[in-house]
């Protein structure tokens, strides 16, 4: 890229941003480092121990997804921004800790937020809050309630996604957990709809339709009216190549890697279609018929389902990721969305929408406001520190006191605040780095750079990085022998992480800070410029 004397997206000049002195040093074990200032700077070889850190962590640490090859961390060393010092050189971190982190860790708002909790005695307090009803008697400037944070989360919501209407929030551990909650909420929305339509009469005569029993077990309970029987019959629809957990309630969504699956036991009433596929491949799913005529029809609902279609009435949700994370950062084609939530419309289901991995960094809170339709339900966790699910207000007319419950979920205050300080910093604090801009802000504006940037590396490395696609701080790169590229990478300072298929030609996915500087997406872009010259020399193309 030439040198100008400036680049301006939205009245902002980039390169002025490069002249100004605007961040802390940052020591650690005595080696100093500054966002505004680093370069990449691969010093020299591995660590002698690194093999036996790897031994001991296996000898300690149940198998997961970590790879012989994975990166050994140093955590003696300091950080700032994206940049992460060690003994081996200066490296750029362009996998965030898949996506858990989104603002500099560093950030002062976050420092004064562990201040606080550590100067009141709170570091450590934990409520259940499924069992009592935590508040501040006296309150306590820069803390929050979790009724508070909800608060924050649904007034946000509401604001980014009107015609989702008035929400309320769930919080739990993890993204896995906050998809949990959507898919229990939308079963139990469908169960309610299904009676409030048909009666309980046409229910029995269902669930005898399909072999399903009462459940005796619980006939001398009757904290609820309604009998209770050993399985319900309500479908969720996903996609292919999706990725929403490894529990067993969303395992049954995921559609990411052979490994995720073998030897567990799956949901009978699941569907999947392509993502970004034709339309004809959800609405071909459906028997558009009232549920009395399919029962009353030669084989009844049993011959609909083992043709391979799903009876409307028994249709809960359809559950996307606008911005698909594990199955190779690729985004959401808006008409096929829009068509995916006119199927869920027209029959009474519910769109959910999973952001585990695209909260906060598609320039805008919710990546599915890029998309022009209006979810029923959307999880997130990784960067809200949280895991939070957020449904229209109406669906909570549908539960019943122990529809779901957690110990952790919003008890820990720790958590509850560094949420907080989350979503203000992304949606209120006006960072003066960025002249007044807030961080979605700039996010938005950094990705249209890094969109400038990624081109005109693309355009002289074509045959290794034929093409790439994203969206504020979160893009997808093609390129040609991925394995090697990540290698290459780690090795001259760029922590790199793959999704998707394997293949001849495969993703990388890139991660930003949403507070990212140009100077750290200059030395993302000089770093693969370099790993792609290396990739170029050990496979000439013709």
């Amino acid at each position: 890229m030439t040198t100008t004397e400036s680049i301006v997206i939205d009245g902002y000049d980039l390169l002025a941003e490069k002249r100004r002195e605007l961040f802390p040093d940052r020591t650690l074990c005595g080696r100093t480092i500054n966002r505004g200032s680093a370069v990449l700077s691969p010093e020299g070889t591995p660590h002698p121990d690194y093999a036996a850190i790897k031994s001991e962590h296996q000898a300690a640490i149940m198998p997961s997804t970590l790879e012989a090859s994975s990166p050994t961390i140093d955590l003696s060393y300091p950080a700032s921004g994206m940049f992460v010092d060690s003994p081996a050189g200066i490296y750029l971190d362009l996998y965030q800790a898949v996506a858990q982190k989104l603002v500099d860790e560093q950030h002062p708002s976050y420092h004064e937020c562990i201040a606080t909790l550590a100067a009141h005695g709170l570091s450590f307090r934990r409520e259940i809050n499924t069992d009592d009803y935590v508040f501040f008697g006296e309150k306590i400037p820069g803390l929050h309630t979790p009724q508070e944070l909800a608060a924050l989360v649904n007034g946000l919501t509401l604001e980014r996604l009107p015609d989702m209407g008035s929400c309320q929030s769930f919080f739990s551990n993890s993204g896995a957990e906050a998809g949990e909650a959507g898919i229990k909420l939308a079963q139990l929305h469908t169960y309610r709809r299904f009676v409030t339509t048909h009666g309980h009469q046409v229910l029995e005569r269902l669930m005898a339709d399909l072999g399903i029993p009462r459940d005796e077990f619980y006939d001398d309970d009757f904290s609820l009216p309604d009998p209770l029987y050993a399985d319900y019959p309500f479908f969720v629809v996903g996609c292919d190549n999706a990725f929403h957990g490894r529990t067993l309630g969303v395992l049954n969504l995921t559609r990411s890697k052979k490994s995720q699956h073998l030897g567990y036991p799956k949901f009978r009433w699941v569907k999947h279609v392509p993502f970004n596929g034709s339309v004809s491949a959800i609405e071909e799913l459906f028997d558009d018929r009232p549920i009395t005529e399919i029962l009353d029809a030669p084989g009844g609902v049993r011959a609909v389902i083992a043709a391979g279609k799903i009876p409307a009435a028994l249709f809960a949700c359809f559950v996307v990721e606008p911005y698909q994370g594990e199955g190779g950062y690729r985004i959401a084609d808006r008409d096929w969305l829009a068509c995916m939530a006119t199927a869920c419309r027209s029959r009474g289901a519910l769109l959910c929408v999973d952001e585990v991995q695209s909260f906060g960094r598609t320039g805008t809170l919710y990546a599915v406001e890029h998309m022009g339709v209006t979810p029923d339900i959307i999880w997130m966790a990784k960067a809200a520190v949280l895991g939070i699910t957020v449904a229209r207000r109406e669906l909570a007319a549908d539960m019943h006191l122990g529809w779901h419950s957690n110990t952790f979920g919003s008890g820990k205050l720790f958590d509850v605040n560094m949420a907080w300080v989350t979503f203000h910093l992304l949606t209120a604090h006006r960072e003066p780095a960025f002249e007044g801009r807030t961080l979605l802000e700039n996010a938005r504006i950094k990705g249209e750079y890094t969109r400038m940037r990624l081109a005109e590396l693309s355009a002289a490395h074509p045959d290794v990085f034929p093409e790439f696609s994203g969206l504020g701080c979160m893009w997808g790169l093609s390129v040609e022998h991925r394995e090697e590229v990540i290698a290459i990478g780690w090795r001259t300072g760029l922590k790199l992480l793959g999704c998707g298929d394997p293949g001849e030609l495969s993703r990388i996915r890139i991660l930003l800070l949403a507070d990212v500087l140009t100077h750290e997406i200059d030395q993302m872009i000089e770093g693969l410029g370099r790993v792609f010259s290396l990739v170029e020399q050990n496979h000439p193309f013709d």
